[in-house]
Formats: C-alpha cells, structure tokens, sequence
C-alpha cells in the first residue's frame, strides 16, 4: 500500500514538471468577437484563426512602455480590421473593448485603434506602417525565431516613443465593438509659479496616468507628434516629469491623449514677459491684439516656429473650428458628432465635430447640393454670415453696404451695424459709402479680428 502511494506521489511529481516543462496553448482558446457595432457574432477556434492562411501577416512592431523603456516585438497573426469585417463591423462602430480571459480590459476608440496611422519605427531607416493585429505567434530575436503565443492584441505606434506596451492585451478572448459614442478626456490643467529663472509650468489632470500629456510651446497645436510631459507613470519614475522652465513669452499648448477615449479639447495659456508671441506679426498692429488674445484662450493657433502667418487663407473648416472654440470658451458649449449631416465632412477629423455642431447651431446649412466643402477656401461674406449666424443677431438690413452676394447682404449689414467688421481691413468706408470685397478669400488675420470683436 505504501509503495502504491509512493508511486502515486512521484507520479504527480512528473506530470507537474512535465507541465512546467513543455507548457502549451489550451486546446480550447477562443476568440469571440461580439457586440452591437457587427452584424453577427463570431466565435473563433485558435485552429480556425491558425487557418486563415491568406490573411496572416508578419510585422515587427516598436513599443515602449511608461518607465519608459523602448524595445521591438516580433509578431504573426491577423490583423484586427480583417478579423472584425469578417463579423461585418458597422460604419457607425465606435469603441473596441478588449477582454482578456482573466477578465482585464482596454478599451479603445475604433479610429485610433484602427485608422489612425500607426508605425514600426526601427532605431535606424524609414517607419513602415504595421497593423493592429491579434497575434498568435511572437519573439523578441526576430521574425525567424517566431514561437507560438496565447492570444495577444499589439499594436504599433502613431509617433517614436509612443508608450503603447500597456495597451496591449495577452490571452486575448473577446472582442467587443460598440456603437456607443466614447467620452471625452477632461482638459489638462495648469500650475504656475514664478521664481528666480523665470516661471516654472506644471501640466496636470485627474487622470494622469491613464493619459499622456503633449504639448508645444511655438503656438502650433499638440498631438502625438509633440512634446510628451509625463514621460514616465507617477508610480515609476515621477522624477522624469519635470514642470516646463519659462523664460520668454509663451504660449503653452497641451492636450491629453489616450486610449478608448476621444482627445481632449486643447488647452492653453500665455506666460507673458511683455515680448513678442508671435514674431511674424510687425506688420499687423491692426490685429495684433486680436490674434495674442484668442492664442490665449486657445481660440486659434500658430503654424510652427513662433509664426502666425496672419495673410494666410482659411478653408470653411478651419473657420467653423476657430468659431466653435470661441463659443465654447465663453459659452461652455461642447461639440458633438449626433449625426452626421454632410457626406462630404470627415466627422473623425479635426474638424468634424464643429461643423455638426454648426449645423445644431443654426450656423451653416451648406451648399444647395447637401455638401459641405470643407477644404473650400472661405469667403469673408461667408465668414461675415456664419459669425452672424453665431452671434445670435437677426439679420437686418440696417446700413448699406456694397460688394457682397445677395445672399450674404442682410448679414453683411447687420455685422457692421453692430460694429463686428473692422474697418481698413474687413470693411472700407469712402466717399460713396461702406463696401467689402466679399468674395476675397478671408485670411488669420481678418477671421482673428472678428472673433475678437465677436467676444466683446
């Protein structure tokens, strides 16, 4: 009895080393990809998703994680969007959760897990574009050493040094892809102290470690091309999260970007040491004041390098964002993309959720064939209408004013009646009255000066 028990002993022994020795896929892994935002449900066996020939890839994939730490991930799978279309994953999708078989989640919005651009960027040579893929083998060495894997979502990067690592998803088993509009992450804030060297910055928000913070500080908008903040998690090495030192006028910029959420709305500030902000402004006194005022409340931005470029032309959206965020700061209104009312407006851009704000507002309807023109350069009557249309001022026909289309003529006068056009530069007054060039393009300077007298 006691040589049986003996024998009983050992052989558990074995069979626990032989485990420990020799582990493997479990036979019954799943994939389950589900949810309102596909037409049907699909539960894939390893083996069917090992069968999928014509749709694996190979990718090396570059990631960091946030001690930081860089390093390069060898994988084979199949890429997410394929998998997802084979469940018929609807236009209107809006979120992806990700459930590992412990029941860890992440969640992502579709476009910046699916079409945002994303990269391998090896340490030398040109980025490569990689997808996001739901692997099944994977190595560290390289893509000939390749060994199998649980199921693992990756992804690559939107820019070098992208902290993508803790994003990802191992023993992947559900996928679930919703309609449901994602929130929005809160503002960045700021902190400011002044001191011997000049005004120290720090960036904050109340998630701070589920976001990265971007920032510029040359008055061009932040993304994830941009400057990142927190550098490392508070819990690892908060020492590298240092506040920016300030010693010259600056427009400080930040936004806070993370998954399974919409970018937040940009945030701003001037550190003012009475120089100059923008240096390409010598020549503009009549909108100088205009353009520093609404860089400071993050209404409009510089292209790069200190510059305004205050002749440039504007296209219809730039202008319907400029408004938007004008509104927004003094009226707290929050764009939304409820709909979507023009076929030609990308609502998953920069601008989209402005113009269909516009169109909630009352503030554009369009051309007569339903589109919107977006990139169409903008006119100053049509800048004039839809800064009208904003202010909430019945259109009126209460001074003259020649030069402009039929259409536009009634808000044309009612914004120089209530002292909305500059006058020597949006409006000209001579001997035979008041007139506007109105089917001029608008240039910064001009839709600058507007908001401007908008606000006040």
């Amino acid at each position: 009895m006691k040589k049986i028990k003996l024998w009983h002993h050992i052989f558990t022994i074995l069979a626990a080393l032989l485990i420990i020795a020799f582990p493997a896929v479990a036979a019954e892994e799943t994939l389950t990809i589900r949810g309102d935002g596909v037409e049907k449900e699909i539960v894939y066996t390893r083996a069917e998703l090992e069968s999928l020939k014509a749709a694996l890839e190979q990718h090396a994939y570059s990631l960091s994680n946030n001690f930081p730490t860089e390093k390069t991930e060898y994988a084979a799978g199949l890429p997410l969007l394929y998998l997802l279309q084979q469940a018929g994953l609807k236009d209107i999708a809006q979120t992806i959760t990700c459930i590992a078989t412990d029941g860890y989640k992440r969640e992502f919005t579709v476009q910046e897990l699916l079409y945002a651009p994303r990269y391998y960027y090896p340490s030398s040579g040109d980025k490569k574009p990689v997808p996001a893929m739901v692997s099944l083998q994977s190595s560290a060495s390289g893509l000939s050493s390749l060994e199998p894997i649980e199921l693992k979502l990756i992804m690559g990067q939107r820019s070098p040094g992208e902290q993508t690592n803790p994003w990802f998803v191992k023993n992947l088993s559900t996928i679930e892809v919703s309609c449901e509009k994602p929130a929005r992450w809160p503002k960045v804030t700021f902190n400011r102290a002044s001191g011997p060297d000049g005004v120290t910055l720090q960036l904050l928000h109340e998630n701070i470690d589920s976001v990265k913070i971007y920032y510029t500080t040359d008055g061009s908008a932040p993304s994830t091309q941009s400057k990142m903040y927190n550098i490392s998690a508070s819990y690892y090495q908060p020492q590298l999260n240092q506040p920016l030192l300030l010693n010259k006028t600056t427009v400080v910029q930040a936004v806070a970007i993370g998954a399974g959420k919409e970018d937040s709305a940009i945030s701003q500030i001037m550190i003012s040491f009475d120089d100059t902000l923008f240096s390409d402004l010598d020549t503009y006194d009549w909108a100088k004041a205009a353009i520093e005022s609404l860089a400071a409340k993050g209404v409009v931005s510089g292209i790069g390098d200190n510059r305004f470029d205050p002749s440039g032309n504007l296209t219809r959206a730039m202008f319907i964002t400029m408004l938007g965020r004008a509104l927004s700061d003094k009226a707290n209104i929050n764009p939304s993309t409820s709909a979507m009312h023009f076929s030609d407006a990308d609502y998953s851009s920069w601008y989209g959720s402005y113009v269909q704000w516009a169109v909630d507002q009352g503030i554009v309807s369009g051309y007569p064939d339903g589109a919107f023109k977006p990139m169409n350069p903008l006119t100053i009557e049509e800048m004039i209408v839809m800064a009208v249309r904003a202010s909430g001022l019945s259109p009126a026909k209460t001074i003259e004013v020649s030069g402009v289309s039929g259409w536009a003529k009634p808000f044309v006068e009612t914004a120089e009646s209530h002292n909305l056009l500059e006058r020597g530069h949006i409006s000209l007054e001579d001997v035979t009255g008041i007139s506007i060039q109105g089917q001029n393009q608008a240039s910064r300077a001009q839709a600058a000066v507007m908001l401007d007298l908008l606000l006040k």
